[in-house]
């Protein structure tokens, strides 16, 4: 199937073609850790359109694991007729410390662009909590070794929660492939399935969904179902947050991601994303979809 989104006001056609790791937690908007965790309403983002509006926040600070290769900056991230636009890149050598440094670090080192990481790049949070319904996002993945393209649901110990979690995750050593997850109370699922989209994902922006109700998750792409989940015992619970980030693989993850290289560069696109309330017919991304 090849789609479109029709935008207006001169903005032109965005075509599509084809059918998490939590990370980036632990810093948050001002009211991300509310703890009555008042759910958001509705909404549909499309970015050409709206620029970020006030419910999206831009991390930016290094994320406190060792483990964890890349700084979340908001120089990495912007608006405009391609839509949001996710940069990795790798962090010049004039700009690197140490992770004592970084540890100790007043705010001074970061303001002056330095970072113990071996890359920067993006990550998008929603600021509001958001419970079952359908989230839809319309996404390029990035292509490349060791890259993970990111769009989930999450909430864990920041929040005074167990770790639950919905993934949609771009592997960019093989973008023809897209790979699920769910966290429950701390607990993967055994095997995530990576499965084969039948077209290469980073040629386009495709539309992704996630369908989450009280007995099952079911994951689409484009109209496709592509994996299912049933039985409450095997869900988590809402409410959860909503990210969307693009991030390099290191060592701990090369068996997984494998390991982005040194001086790796890459951009991943959203154009949309939209969340409907069980029940509701309120706007989506999917609604501004047509087949050609």
């Amino acid at each position: 199937m090849v789609g479109s989104i029709d935008v207006p006001n001169g903005v032109g056609r965005i075509l599509m073609s084809g059918a998490a790791l939590a990370v980036g937690i632990f810093a948050t908007p001002p009211d991300a850790s509310a703890k009555e965790k008042a759910e958001g309403v509705p909404f549909r983002t499309v970015f050409a359109l709206s620029g970020l509006g006030d419910q999206w926040w831009i991390a930016d600070y290094d994320h406190p694991a060792g483990w964890f290769g890349t700084a979340w900056r908001k120089s990495a991230f912007e608006t405009g007729d391609a839509g949001a636009l996710f940069a990795l890149s790798p962090v010049p050598e004039d700009a690197r410390v140490s992770r004592a440094d970084m540890k100790e670090d007043n705010g001074s080192l970061k303001e002056a662009g330095k970072t113990s990481k071996d890359f920067f790049s993006a990550q998008l949070q929603r600021r509001k909590w958001y419970g079952h319904g359908r989230y839809e996002i319309v996404m390029r993945p990035a292509k490349g070794e060791g890259l993970i393209s990111a769009f989930y649901l999450y909430t864990g110990p920041h929040f005074g929660d167990e770790h639950d979690e919905i993934d949609i995750e771009f592997l960019g050593k093989d973008t023809t492939k897209v790979q699920i997850n769910r966290y429950d109370d701390g607990e993967p699922l055994a095997q995530p399935p990576w499965i084969d989209l039948g077209f290469d994902a980073s040629d386009a922006p495709m539309l992704y969904a996630i369908e989450w109700s009280e007995e099952s998750i079911v994951w689409t792409a484009g109209e496709a179902e592509i994996f299912r989940l049933t039985g409450k015992e095997n869900l988590p619970q809402p409410p959860m947050k909503i990210y969307v980030d693009l991030w390099a693989g290191g060592p701990q993850q090369a068996g997984w991601s494998g390991e982005a290289p040194p001086h790796s560069r890459a951009q991943a696109s959203v154009q949309c994303v939209s969340y409907t309330p069980p029940d509701k017919n309120t706007p989506q991304c999917s609604d501004l979809m047509h087949t050609n």
